[in-house]
């Protein structure tokens, strides 16, 4: 457990417009990221998207652009929260935590979600 607490945390990206997210550029660089529906805006309903990938920008593109069956429905979607790993396991593993009970408590409990 220790090893996702010390994770390089970069930013929580709270109700903001992707264009004004700081996201930094390297090819070798992997993100886990939380995205929010703006599909709802009510707060007693908020549904959020969990994943990796290597491009945030572009990742963010294609759920928007309607490319990714299981967001399709819930566009638009902004970046609430994101992590930089260095390898693309570190990245996936993290995604797998968030969507386990204990990662959804620990995202509870930092107020992440």
């Amino acid at each position: 457990m220790a090893e996702w607490l010390n994770a390089a945390v970069l930013k929580t990206v709270k109700d903001a417009s992707p264009s004004g997210v700081r996201i930094p550029v390297s090819p070798l660089m992997y993100f886990t990221y939380i995205l929010k529906s703006e599909f709802l805006p009510a707060e007693s309903y908020k549904r959020f998207y969990h994943g990796h990938c290597e491009n945030l920008i572009e990742r963010l593109k294609r759920h928007n652009s309607g490319k990714v069956r299981s967001t399709k429905a819930y566009r638009p979607w902004i970046i609430h929260y994101f992590e930089q790993y260095s390898t693309k396991s570190e990245a996936y593993r993290r995604e797998m935590f968030f969507k386990s009970s204990e990662g959804k408590e620990w995202l509870k409990s930092q107020k992440i979600i």
